[in-house]
């Protein structure tokens, strides 16, 4: 059937449907974001490599993204609570998602951070069969009296993940399928992890568990799907292969990192917890907790003394400063190896997140030997 001139000239001017506008915090959620979205978009990146993912703020440059976004994707406000009102105001009209918020994310408790990550044998065993697909569909839309207790006014029914001020009336214990205590993978979990009780301050490096980024991929894929459904079909299978891949890809880090099971180490920033409790990795101390604050004096001295005791790995960071390193290594057998939480240095794209994870696990074996 030949189609008239004028209908073809009508269908030249109709406008393909755009892709959904997106916004995203931090380099590793942004590649996440990016898999889902391959061949349909470009998820927008607000870190840039001289900021810290704590300190992170909007800038006024930045500031239109945000008016003009469909979705914004970040981690929470834990992690950078510089963005939460920025988001509330400028991007009234966007769908936030916090995915430190999600029932599917695995949470540690900072204050029990230690405690946690030397009970990490039992912690691992626990979440090993988290059956994430269950929870994929999962999202703060259908559950509008979730309560972290420290947001107190939430109105989910109009953006279930934008507002962090409140989700007042959730019960745990009457939610059992949102309670990590109901959870088959969370029932066993060390002090750290989530139960239901008040443990003190949320670890917000959420993302260095590659057990919770299996889990966004989902929700990523279906909160695009309903902006998008044109592209639904797609986002579904990016996030189906991208899962496949992360998988995959954590057997082998397991494997990689079993020779040093148990074996101590020290830290100058407790910001891997959670690639610690998945891999079974036990650091004795660090110098400052997961918010990065400085050490003091006390800090250091434990660790000197822990490095006088034999232990030879020293965790850094790029914010570590050359003096500290120097004075935690002079007289002692340390060496230190470099990381970073955000891999600031890695390309940020859709790879950035399977090489941010094999850095990692590069380094801890290099360092652990």
């Amino acid at each position: 059937m030949r189609l008239s001139p004028s209908l073809l000239a009508l269908l030249a001017v109709t406008p393909a449907l755009a892709e959904p506008k997106v916004l995203v915090d931090l380099p590793p959620v942004h590649s996440l974001v990016a898999q889902v979205m391959d061949g349909v978009g470009t998820p927008t990146l607000l870190l840039d490599r001289a900021t810290s993912g704590h300190d992170l703020s909007l800038r006024p440059s930045q500031a239109g993204a945000a008016q003009e976004a469909d979705l914004i994707f970040w981690v929470g406000p834990a992690m950078s609570p510089g963005l939460e009102k920025p988001f509330e105001t400028l991007g009234e009209n966007a769908r936030i998602i916090a995915l430190m918020e999600q029932p599917e994310t695995l949470i540690i408790d900072s204050a029990n951070a230690e405690a946690h990550l030397h009970n990490g044998e039992e912690e691992h065993e626990a979440h090993d069969d988290h059956d994430h697909e269950d929870h994929a569909e999962h999202d703060h839309e259908a559950h509008d009296d979730h309560d972290h207790e420290a947001h107190d006014d939430h109105n989910h029914e109009d953006h279930a993940e934008h507002d962090h001020e409140a989700h007042d009336d959730h019960d745990h214990e009457n939610h059992a399928e949102h309670n990590h205590e109901a959870h088959d993978d969370h029932e066993d979990h060390a002090e750290g992890a989530h139960d239901g009780h008040d443990h003190g301050p949320e670890d917000p490096h959420v993302w260095l568990d590659p057990v919770n980024a299996q889990a966004w991929l989902p929700l990523i894929a279906k909160a695009l799907s309903e902006k998008d459904p044109e592209n639904a079909e797609a986002y579904s299978a990016n996030a189906t292969r991208a899962a496949e891949q992360l998988a995959a890809q954590t057997t082998e880090i397991a494997a990689t990192l079993a020779p040093y099971e148990g074996r101590e180490y020290l830290a100058t920033h407790r910001a891997f917890a959670y690639f610690e409790s998945r891999f079974h990795l036990a650091p004795a101390h660090a110098l400052s907790g997961v918010d990065g604050n400085a050490a003091g004096p006390r800090a250091m001295e434990e660790v000197r003394l822990a490095a006088e005791e034999g232990i030879t790995c020293l965790i850094t960071e790029p914010d570590t400063s050359s003096a500290t390193v120097a004075t935690l290594t002079e007289g002692t057998a340390l060496t230190a190896h470099g990381l970073d939480p955000l891999g600031r240095d890695i390309a940020p794209g859709p790879d950035h997140y399977s090489t941010l994870l094999q850095e990692i696990a590069a380094t801890y074996a290099a360092c652990l030997k």
